[in-house]
């Protein structure tokens, strides 16, 4: 029977375990990302936007309805009634007041063409293609984003994996070397000083362990959101290998001219420009006649006691609005919308320039750090060797615990710090990438 239920506990167990490779996290996070969610609606938005801004051009139908109901006076001096009175009353100078109830509505169905706006709807469909570029660049750059944030996470863990494996192999270490000197201590081959700095050593060993794992769950917890596995109660990530020489897949000149011209913040910076002078050419519409043709079919029927009124027919023609004096209101709307168009100018020139300055910094850390891994690596080989020689060293008798324990972490924070260049290393490579996209 207890065989039976270890079985069921470890099928369960399997059932919420799960590798993942980084190729799927970053495909996880691409489909599940809230982030790329929201843009995916505003880019459908800016897709609205852009045909509504089309149907401006064409024509429109509309109605026109209206129901009204009053009472019409009427006082007769001679005290005569003329025609049927619904009500009749005297008053005091013997003359006679009449009321009558009259009401009418009308109603009119308008189909209306636009001739001429003075450039609003031209100006309104190039806006709308500029902000609904935007919008899809937007779209494809938070993509981007979501890609490089769950390489950073992912790495990161990886990484911290790495580091707690160095931290528990130095924990082994000491406890190894603490029993050691707990049996020198009771044969008085040693002091009890050298006991204690390898307490210590332990302690801050036990201290970077649970740190290491704080961070490990902190990050894990990221990367379930991002990739939508929250339901996932083991997750196992699959190790990778960061390629060496990188760099010498890059040309630095060629990747340059890409990114002035086609990355995602060169082109959202030039649509910007699109966007506003658009919105200049809709600004100076606003001081320009404005003509349609219509055509229309209604009129006003009326009906009382008294008479009845019809005259329904069908009109069309030419309608002309001009505002020829607002205290410079359109004006000022057109200045201002000019000075933003300049802005905009003035900002696609500056990304221009960050767009140099980033990618440029971004080449120099990939160098950086490619050379920094290399030397990273060295040092952890040798800090092995050395640690390897005081190891046998100590257990000769021939060197202190003082000098023995700064070997060891040594040792230690070169696997620490190779760990970190490597992640740092990848990360700043698709950095340098995603500045091209």
């Amino acid at each position: 029977m207890k065989k039976v239920l270890g079985i069921l506990f470890l099928m369960s167990t399997a059932t919420f375990a799960r590798n993942l490779t980084l190729d799927e996290a970053i495909d996880l996070s691409l489909n599940n990302s809230k982030k790329i969610q929201i843009s995916s609606k505003n880019m459908k938005i800016g897709d609205i936007n852009l045909g509504r801004a089309f149907k401006m051009a064409l024509p429109s139908v509309s109605y026109k309805g209206n129901y009204s109901r009053f009472e019409h006076t009427e006082r007769n001096m001679y005290g005569r009634e003329t025609g049927v009175n619904k009500i009749t009353n005297m008053n005091q100078t013997g003359a006679y007041q009449k009321y009558a109830e009259k009401g009418g509505y009308s109603s009119q169905v308008i189909i209306s063409q636009p001739i001429f706006q003075g450039g609003a709807i031209l100006g309104g469909i190039k806006g709308a293609k500029a902000q609904s570029n935007i919008m899809d660049l937007s779209f494809l750059a938070d993509k981007r984003d979501v890609r490089i944030d769950t390489i950073q996470i992912f790495s990161d863990i990886i990484r911290y994996q790495k580091d707690l494996e160095a931290l528990e192999t130095s924990k082994k270490e000491l406890e190894i070397r603490h029993k050691e000197q707990k049996n020198k201590l009771d044969l008085k081959l040693i002091i009890k000083a050298d006991l204690l700095k390898t307490e210590m050593a332990m302690l801050e060993v036990d201290s970077n362990i649970v740190r290491v794992k704080n961070l490990i769950d902190i990050e894990t917890k990221k990367l379930k959101i991002e990739t939508g596995l929250t339901n996932e109660d083991d997750l196992t990530l699959v190790d990778f290998t960061v390629p060496e020489d990188l760099s010498e897949k890059i040309d630095f000149d060629k990747d340059m001219v890409t990114a002035k011209t086609q990355s995602l913040s060169a082109l959202i910076a030039k649509n910007n420009v699109e966007y506003a002078k658009a919105e200049k050419m809709v600004a100076f519409s606003d001081n320009l006649p404005k003509v349609n043709a219509f055509v229309q079919y209604g009129g006003y029927e009326r009906e009382s006691a008294d008479d009845t009124f019809h005259n329904e027919e069908w009109r069309g023609g030419v309608s002309v609005s001009w505002e020829l004096f607002n205290f410079g209101s359109g004006i000022d709307k057109y200045r201002a919308a000019n000075e933003n168009y300049k802005i905009e100018k003035l900002n696609d020139s500056i990304a221009q320039d960050n767009i140099e300055i980033n990618l440029t910094t971004a080449y120099s850390e990939v160098i950086r750090l490619e050379k920094l891994r290399v030397a990273m690596k060295s040092s952890l080989e040798a800090s092995q060797e050395n640690y390897n020689i005081d190891t046998e060293r100590y257990k000769a008798g021939l060197l202190s615990t003082q000098d023995y324990l700064k070997s060891e972490a040594q040792l230690r924070q070169s696997k620490v710090d190779y760990n970190k260049a490597e992640t740092d290393y990848l990360v700043a490579f698709e950095k340098y990438r995603s500045l091209l996209i």
